[in-house]
């Protein structure tokens, strides 16, 4: 039986290449809808909504391969643009100094356990998917630092050379 693969000339990419003529009638009456639905939101139900969707970011982010490495500090600002809070305030909170939340934020520091619970009580979000982002983004920055010069490892090989 012959293989056939589907083609999706735009990919499945978030942008809907390929996918949706942005232009279109539906599309624009769609649009129009969900400003409507989303004008009728209280400030709580918007604040959920984007929340939710930045988490979607961040599992999108977790699970797809990516060209650009995002700092998980980055995902930390968004929420705080959400929320409408400075980074010096949330700094004060969480009992850290400013300038380690900020290299955070700019991927200079990273996110250990105790702040990844903490941001996950505030944001109500598992802690863990900091700590992924973060181990994410150390094995990708790894693999490109040893890409040219780390020798190809694999278990025939082991095993040949083991017997």
């Amino acid at each position: 039986m012959e293989n056939k693969q589907m083609v999706n000339a735009g990919g499945i990419n978030g942008v809907g290449e390929g996918l949706i003529n942005p232009h279109a009638a539906d599309v624009k009456a769609l649009q129009a809808m969900i400003k409507k639905a989303s004008a009728n939101q209280d400030e709580q139900e918007k604040i959920e909504n984007q929340f939710l969707s930045i988490r979607f970011q961040m599992e999108t982010y977790l699970t797809q391969p990516v060209e650009t490495i995002i700092p998980a500090g980055q995902f930390i600002n968004k929420y705080l643009k959400v929320i409408k809070i400075k980074k010096k305030d949330l700094a004060t909170y969480l009992g850290y100094e400013n300038s380690n939340l900020s290299a955070m934020i700019n991927g200079r520091r990273k996110i250990n356990s105790e702040i990844a619970i903490k941001l996950g009580q505030i944001f109500s979000l598992n802690p863990a998917i900091w700590l992924h982002l973060e181990s994410k983004n150390e094995l990708i920055q790894t693999m490109r630092e040893k890409e040219k010069n780390t020798k190809q490892y694999s278990l025939t090989d082991l095993m040949n050379k083991a017997g």
